[in-house]
């Protein structure tokens, strides 16, 4: 039986197992729910309420840390380091990425361009961090790609659609190890389908609909009136 991933189009945690099943080439199927009239049986399965889950036989796994575990221990060619140091070492460069997702959500929300350009200050000293720590190109341990790297790439791909909109946001002398492990993540064919076609316009749409700083940016003809901020 297939596992069922419950996912949100413009959500980077679900998107981070997406790219972990697709990298190990595993079957499986996909619903998108609307969190903002989410259906009820999906607000009987979320203890959160929140995506993604993932349906495996009659349980269900919550949490894109916990699903990417169970993913790379249920199939073959494992993502996680064999040596338990650096095994720890990754999971805490994961949890770390997902402080820096948050961090890029702040970005996308900051209405006024003094607290956007502190958001992007605390970002980029984040990142300060990460440069140090990368083991090696292409990936965030060298050659073998990792949990670690599928739980940036979601982040990655919203930085690039930022940069696009206002130069400077992924800053190559500064950061010159994460914008070449960006680049070398963003070109996978796993990270390219784990997300739905239209994943830059829907982004694009998002941040019109919230207003922030960076909005101003956007090509204005393409949207309508903003409505309620979401939460990715």
């Amino acid at each position: 039986m297939k596992p069922r991933l419950i996912s949100f189009k413009l959500c980077p945690f679900v998107q981070r197992a997406a790219i972990v099943l697709q990298y190990k080439n595993v079957e499986y199927d996909i619903d998108y729910v609307d969190l903002a009239n989410p259906p009820e049986w999906f607000l009987k399965l979320s203890p959160l309420k929140k995506v993604p889950l993932l349906l495996v036989e009659n349980h269900v796994i919550f949490e894109s840390t916990a699903i990417n575990e169970y993913i790379d221990e249920a199939y073959p060619n494992k993502l996680h380091p064999s040596n338990l140091v650096l095994r720890a070492h990754n999971r805490s460069w994961i949890e770390f990425g997902n402080v820096c997702t948050w961090s890029a959500f702040h970005l996308s929300v900051k209405e006024k361009e003094e607290d956007f350009n502190n958001a992007l200050d605390d970002l980029l000293n984040k990142f300060d961090q990460i440069e140090k720590a990368i083991g090696g190109t292409p990936f965030f341990n060298g050659s073998e790609f990792s949990l670690v790297d599928a739980s940036y790439a979601p982040l990655f791909q919203r930085l690039k659609y930022l940069d696009e909109l206002k130069p400077g946001i992924l800053d190559e002398k500064r950061h010159l190890r994460i914008n070449i492990w960006k680049e070398n993540l963003l070109t996978l064919n796993a990270v390219q389908q784990s997300c739905v076609p239209e994943i830059k316009a829907l982004y694009h749409e998002l941040l019109w609909k919230r207003q922030g700083f960076i909005s101003q940016f956007l090509d204005k003809t393409k949207f309508e009136r903003p409505v309620a901020k979401g939460i990715y």
